[in-house]
């Protein structure tokens, strides 16, 4: 828990400044029309629902030969990861029930992800020393027990 608040603080600086795909209280269809005009952004239109907020996964498809091309962000387009750090990003499940538990309650306990951004299919408590078992939603297969080691 302590190597994730850590790298969180550290990520966070980075985060914090990256203003794409969103932009500070614009909502994704202007932040999209913005984008459009400027040519050095447009391989990075950010997607949006039909409620104007933006999609979770952002994934530029303009290079389909280059991996690493998807990141996550919040539903105003905070960024929750940025592309080419490694991550090859499918889903954003995990990282957005971090965001949405870190948003409300900084000392929370966050469930751990997968580089891909799904759960980890073990998740520990440090506090109450029990794991349970999830699938790659955060689905709960087995109960939280001190018993409870590995999801092999």
């Amino acid at each position: 828990m302590k190597t994730l608040a850590i790298l969180l603080c550290c990520l966070l600086p980075v985060v914090l400044c990256w203003e794409f795909p969103g932009y500070p209280g614009v909502d994704c269809p202007t932040a999209r029309e913005k984008m459009a005009q400027d040519p050095q952004n447009q391989w990075m239109l950010p997607k949006c629902n039909k409620d104007g907020t933006f999609q979770d996964l952002q994934c530029y498809d303009q290079y389909p030969d280059v991996p690493d091309t998807c990141m996550c962000c919040a539903l105003d387009g905070s960024p929750l990861t940025l592309p080419g750090f490694g991550l090859n990003i499918k889903t954003c499940v995990c990282l957005l029930a971090q965001y949405r538990i870190f948003e409300h309650d900084h000392d929370a306990e966050l469930p751990k992800c997968e580089k891909d951004g799904s759960f980890a299919p073990l998740q520990c408590s440090e506090i109450s020393k029990e794991c349970w078992c999830v699938d790659r939603n955060g689905t709960v297969l087995v109960p939280p027990s001190t018993d409870v080691h590995s999801c092999d």
